[in-house]
């Protein structure tokens, strides 16, 4: 209720999303981030890159729902990143970072951290796919929130599908399809 109320507040002076109903922000942000729960195991303690993390989607709910998780949010935009350090030390979040650059800036820095899982939401994957097969750890996997499946010619090189699960939103918010892609094995794709 803190995160959606300091969303609400903020929103009005800083762009974060253009829904502002706090009926549709709980159905088409948080319950839609939480969805990635039911499609793909999370394993303890596990690494979580949400890359285009914006206003936090899915990456905050995703930790205040798995205090364990290891969160690190990658967003280039400065006032959506004062937003984000705002949250997570309201919340007390431990194990919750911010990375202010891009996902192609984050694989340059020396001491990057590589993901059990790669989180996102809010960005086309053809864009930093290759971004991703960097930083994702080898047995690690990338969550895609979609509208649709995605089509098997549509998965970038290295990469194959694991599962696809579909999800009805909360108050006839839309569905979800929650995509999860894992490296390719060598010689496949």
């Amino acid at each position: 209720m803190l995160y959606l109320e300091q969303l609400v507040q903020w929103n009005e002076v800083t762009n974060l999303t253009s829904i502002t109903d706090p009926q549709e922000i709980v159905s088409k942000h948080f319950v839609d981030s939480l969805t990635a729960l039911a499609a793909t195991d999370f394993p303890s303690n596990a690494v979580v890159i949400d890359v285009g993390a914006g206003a936090g989607f899915p990456g905050l709910p995703l930790k205040i729902a798995r205090s364990d998780l290891q969160l690190v949010l990658v967003e280039p935009t400065k006032k959506k990143c004062s937003f984000l350090s705002s949250v997570i030390g309201l919340l007390r979040l431990k194990d919750a970072s911010i990375f202010a650059g891009t996902l192609q800036q984050y694989v340059t820095q020396a001491s990057y951290v590589s993901g059990d899982l790669i989180v996102i939401r809010a960005l086309k994957f053809s864009d930093i796919w290759e971004q991703a097969i960097l930083v994702l750890k080898k047995t690690g996997k990338v969550v895609l929130y979609r509208a649709e499946k995605i089509g098997i010619g549509s998965v970038p090189f290295g990469f194959v599908i694991d599962s696809e699960k579909s999800f009805s939103l909360p108050m006839n918010h839309g569905s979800r399809v929650v995509s999860v892609l894992i490296k390719a094995p060598h010689g496949a794709n």
